[in-house]
């Protein structure tokens, strides 16, 4: 076993594949992080880039370019010692066909909730001109808190190339994986809506145990892609809403055309019957609550350096930015800087509203510490009336064991009494 390339230590294997093999690896210069390491497959090398050095290279720009909490970050790639590498975020979890494999189809909320959100990492690419071309369930990974990540851009084609991106494929492969391909991608033709056909042949099998076809020829399994009548949704599970038999016979049309819109579109649809997205208190950083404790204990400077080093690190969701902000934000105010903090703060909220709605927890704390902001900055009138619609909020919002419950009544008794 090899053990370095470079700066990064590699740790273990985590698969092989047409593209190289990945390692598990720990980056020295950035104080041991882990990340995934993919090298490139070695022979077939000329005095020229070969094909596969060409696609390798070609990946690393293409999935640099997206950034969306779908897709595992791009760190860092280029050339060491003759071999190419690209560096990526280490996503956690387990691989959806291996789920698959333990578990059998899945609840039809669960399946929709997979597909709505791999629609949205869709509709996210292909709004930059890049399709994957190789969606399967092997190319999906369930985190631990259930999100999903789209892996391996690795064929996918640029639909608009930008400078030193160039439309790709060996004259001898068709990128792709059969049992999920589009009849069309089959002939060399690929546009955003072949990816929805794999997204149908994915969610079928989620709802079914199986893909639609599972010839074990390739040949037959192109013949059945391109000619053959999908099998019914019905005849193999019984229960599924007619309004998704629907969505998965319009992904599994035959002709592009016929398919749905967009991936915006079918990301949309899903909703219907996908589960309501988690609060941002379900899917909270492990760090924050550990940062917070280090603040209230009255160590603001190291905690305020922890919040910014989160803040640095890359794959931090919408919602742990943003209450890491504020965490930062309380820091400043705690070494009395009281105004930054307070024009931090109402920053924040502004987008935790866009983001959470306005009923959301996180986005009563924030209007709270302002209030509290106000009150320290000697703003007793405007801390009250933020207070007294505040307060009315809260009882509607917040469940009536939960301590912070009336915590904005009772400051603004304490600032009448005051004045």
């Amino acid at each position: 076993m090899r053990r370095s390339l470079g700066r990064y230590e590699f740790t273990r294997e985590l698969g092989r594949g047409g593209m190289g093999v990945v390692w598990a690896a720990r980056d020295r210069e950035l104080g041991g992080r882990e990340v995934a390491l993919k090298l490139l497959a070695a022979g077939g090398r000329g005095s020229g880039p070969s094909t596969l050095e060409r696609r390798f290279l070609r990946e690393a720009r293409l999935t640099a370019r997206l950034s969306h909490p779908g897709i595992p970050v791009v760190y860092d790639h280029g050339s060491h010692d003759g071999e190419l590498y690209l560096v990526m975020e280490l996503v956690p979890g387990r691989a959806l066909d291996a789920v698959l494999k333990e578990e059998g189809a899945l609840a039809v909320e669960r399946a929709a909730g997979i597909a709505e959100s791999v629609a949205g990492v869709l509709a996210h690419a292909h709004g930059q001109g890049v399709v994957h071309r190789d969606l399967k369930p092997s190319n999906l990974m369930v985190t631990p808190a259930g999100g999903i990540k789209v892996l391996d851009f690795g064929v996918a084609a640029a639909l608009d190339p930008r400078p030193g991106e160039t439309r790709f494929t060996a004259s001898n492969a068709t990128p792709g994986t059969v049992v999920y391909m589009a009849p069309e991608q089959a002939v060399g033709k690929t546009v955003p809506a072949s990816d929805l056909y794999s997204l149908g042949c994915v969610l079928y099998e989620l709802l079914a145990g199986d893909p639609p076809f599972t010839d074990g020829s390739v040949f037959m399994l192109y013949h059945q892609h391109a000619n053959e009548p999908v099998p019914s949704l019905s005849a193999r599970r019984s229960g599924i809403p007619a309004g998704l038999r629907a969505l998965v016979s319009g992904l599994l049309e035959k002709k592009p055309e016929n398919r749905p819109d967009s991936a915006a579109e079918v990301h949309a649809l899903l909703a219907a019957w996908a589960p309501p997205p988690a609060t941002a208190k379900e899917f909270a950083h492990p760090r924050l609550a550990e940062i917070a404790a280090l603040r209230r204990s009255g160590r603001p400077a190291p905690a305020r350096q922890a919040y910014q080093e989160l803040l640095d690190a890359p794959g931090l969701g919408r919602a742990d930015f943003l209450a890491a902000r504020v965490g930062a934000g309380l820091c400043a105010a705690d070494l009395g800087r009281t105004r930054e903090a307070f024009g931090e703060l109402k920053s924040v909220l502004a987008e935790q509203r866009s983001l959470l709605g306005p009923a959301d927890a996180a986005v009563l704390d924030t209007r709270h510490e302002i209030a509290v902001l106000l009150v320290r900055m000697g703003e007793r009138p405007a801390a009250a009336e933020l207070l007294r619609r505040l307060a009315g909020d809260e009882d509607a919002v917040l469940a009536a064991d939960d301590p912070r419950r009336g915590r904005s009544g009772v400051l603004l008794k304490r600032l009448d009494r005051m004045a």
